[in-house]
């Protein structure tokens, strides 16, 4: 940004400014903005009269206006600034949890940065989903160790700990239940060595991968800590010398929503890097393959909620309607990737489906239902809508996208869920210990092979995934507007008391930040509607209507995670601009966003004046924002009894 001919370089804009003027200067005001003439007496100076402030909207532009002075930039102090007050809370950023692949951790840590609100939200629900599983398996285990039967079937009690304990630490990774083959009954209640083993394993590796304290992150949370109160006590006392320090104590306020979340996910949990899930659970051949002299890998408890051909369905009923064209992915090999252009609800789509299925059965003679087969039937490549998924975020990877998993989360712990507890209450009847999968299968009512639903409809949508929906909204919205809010109330009400660039910059930071995040849930909400009408049975569902619904996911999806990239960068820019003393201005000064022409700024006053007139503010302000990030880390410091 270039400057005018007459543009004046000052190391300090507001005593330049003020050195403009004299008594007899129009355009002198008071702390309301009230009009002051003559300031002072003949002989006297400005500094005379305590009652006079700063100077009006129009005298300022008039005098200390763009073409007549500006603020240069002084390297060494914007440096020294950015490093005590925005370098801490960028390194702290570190501490957030990414554990996705390649680039998506770069993508985690921005929609962080620019939607809290989403940040907290998926955070808030991965602990109401925790508390809700350890309850509901603890309900259980006291089932079985109240009942006399325990001798029988006592070892229930140390698998429904792995369960519940694996339930948990899945909720970075989308999940499905899988009974194709018999596979979740026989895992779930056949008690034999191998079985065992997996439960052992499993649990192990995900406790041995678990993200717990390290130093690193107490060092980080640490400096940005002290550098938010660095700046609360150069705010409220005058040593700095600068009227500008409260107001750069409210740009630190508004990252202090990073305290709750870093706390969170370490208290919380999650896992430490991509990949480690899919690991424990299938990497391991623990499950006998009974037609040959080795194992297999479990396949009950599935690392990605793909979709399949419902059972049985080897030839596709005719559509009545003509079916849009969209794009999916075809079938990965180590040759190809590529992007494939064809009618996921078209004969030629499931036909090539239908021939991928032929292949794989064909070449394995057939199994009786105590046998289990890994892999046995591809899944359906995922829809897309213009080259887009239309899953989106429920398929990737990493803590921030448990937002768009809750209602596949609560469908694979149903289903794990009501196959412990359906067998528990038959084993308290005296039901026998089963050896085979049909056995099992029959203990826990489930058919001896049968599609277990990962996206559920609306209609199924049990009432605790509501009330965790709704109960991590508001937990989300409070520690989002409770910081920010705070930031803002310090901007706007040291004077001049209005709406400026401070201020405004801190209001729209939050709006986006929020924004972003309805967008994001409508995408989700919107591809879990998709998902589930191709789950169940694509061809009785008005083409049209999947177009939209997949339109509408994708769309709502990118424009939300834009919006948050964007409000990253903004809220980062926004913070060196003020450090660099861009916002000295008189229309920044003057609150031009809530008094455009009519408003005021304090050129005449030191900090220790701003001080007594401010000071309740800002101490208001930071007690505010620390009760709103205690409040949050105490929710996440809860721990549902286990046992």
């Amino acid at each position: 940004m270039g400057n005018s001919l007459g543009t004046t370089l000052v190391p300090d804009w507001q005593s330049a400014c003020a050195a403009k003027f004299t008594c007899n200067s129009s355009g002198l005001v008071g702390i309301n903005g009230q009009p002051i003439f003559p300031a002072c007496p003949a002989g006297a100076t400005i500094s005379d009269n305590s009652d006079v402030w700063g100077i009006s909207s129009k005298a300022c532009h008039e005098t200390c206006g763009i073409g007549t002075i500006q603020q240069s930039v002084d390297f060494t102090t914007s440096a020294i600034t950015m490093t005590t007050w925005l370098l801490p809370w960028l390194a702290l950023i570190a501490q957030l949890p990414f554990e996705a692949k390649g680039w998506m951790n770069l993508l985690s840590g921005l929609l962080a940065l620019g939607s809290p609100v989403l940040a907290t939200y998926s955070l808030a629900l991965t602990a109401f989903n925790r508390w809700y599983a350890f309850r509901k398996f603890r309900h259980l285990k006291e089932k079985v160790q109240k009942n006399p039967r325990q001798a029988v079937y006592g070892w229930m009690v140390d698998r429904l700990d792995k369960a519940s304990f694996i339930l948990v630490e899945v909720q970075q990774c989308p999940m499905r239940a899988n009974q194709r083959e018999g596979e979740l009954a026989s895992l779930l209640i056949i008690n034999d060595r191998d079985r065992i083993h997996f439960w052992q394993i499993a649990h192990k590796d995900l406790r041995n991968t678990r993200r717990g304290f390290t130093y690193s992150f107490l060092a980080q949370v640490l400096m940005a800590a002290l550098a938010y109160l660095i700046s609360f006590i150069g705010a409220v006392h005058d040593s700095l010398g600068s009227p500008d320090v409260g107001l750069q104590f409210a740009s630190s306020m508004v990252w202090t929503w990073m305290f709750p979340v870093v706390y969170g996910y370490i208290q919380v949990g999650s896992q430490d890097k991509a990949g480690c899930i899919k690991e424990a659970l299938t990497d391991n051949k623990v499950i006998p393959a009974n037609d040959r002299d080795d194992f297999v890998h479990q396949s009950a408890l599935l690392p990605g909620a793909d979709v399949h051909l419902p059972l049985g369905r080897r030839r596709p009923r005719s559509h009545s309607f003509d079916v849009p064209t969209i794009s999916v992915k075809g079938p990965p090999t180590s040759e190809d990737d590529s992007i494939v252009e064809v009618d996921v609800h078209s004969e030629a789509y499931l036909q090539a489906s239908t021939s991928q299925l032929s292949t794989t059965t064909t070449t394995q003679p057939e199994k009786p239902h105590d046998h289990h087969i890994h892999d046995s039937e591809p899944a359906l490549p995922p829809p897309t809508w213009w080259g887009f998924d239309i899953r989106g975020d429920e398929r990737r990877e990493g803590p921030i996208f448990n937002y768009a998993r809750i209602f596949t989360w609560f469908a694979f712990s149903k289903h794990v869920y009501r196959g412990f507890n359906t067998a528990i209450n038959k084993f308290q009847h005296y039901a026998p210990i089963p050896s085979t999968a049909d056995e099992a299968a029959s203990i826990c009512d489930l058919e001896p092979q049968a599609d277990l639903v990962a996206f559920e409809g609306m209609k199924d949508i049990s009432a605790t995934t509501i009330h965790h929906i709704l109960g991590a909204a508001l937990i989300a919205l409070f520690l989002q507007w409770g910081t920010t809010g705070a930031a803002i109330y310090v901007a706007y009400q040291t004077p001049s008391v209005g709406l400026g660039c401070r201020s405004g910059s801190y209001l729209l930071y939050g709006i986006a930040a929020t924004v972003s995040w309805l967008l994001l849930l409508l995408a989700h909400f919107a591809s879990h509607a998709y998902m589930h009408r191709l789950e169940t049975d694509p061809d009785k569902h008005p083409r049209k209507r999947m177009s939209m619904l997949g339109a509408l996911a994708v769309l709502a999806r990118l424009a939300g995670k834009c919006l948050a990239i964007c409000n990253a960068g903004w809220i980062v820019g926004s913070t060196v601009l003020e450090d660099i003393g861009a916002f000295e201005t008189c229309w920044c000064q003057t609150d031009g966003l809530s008094a455009p022409g009519t408003g005021w700024t304090p050129v005449f006053k030191a900090s220790s004046d701003l001080r007594a007139e401010a000071g309740g503010v800002w101490i208001g302000g930071f007690v505010w924002s620390i009760s709103v990030c205690v409040l949050t880390m105490g929710f996440f410091a809860y721990r549902q009894p286990r046992s």
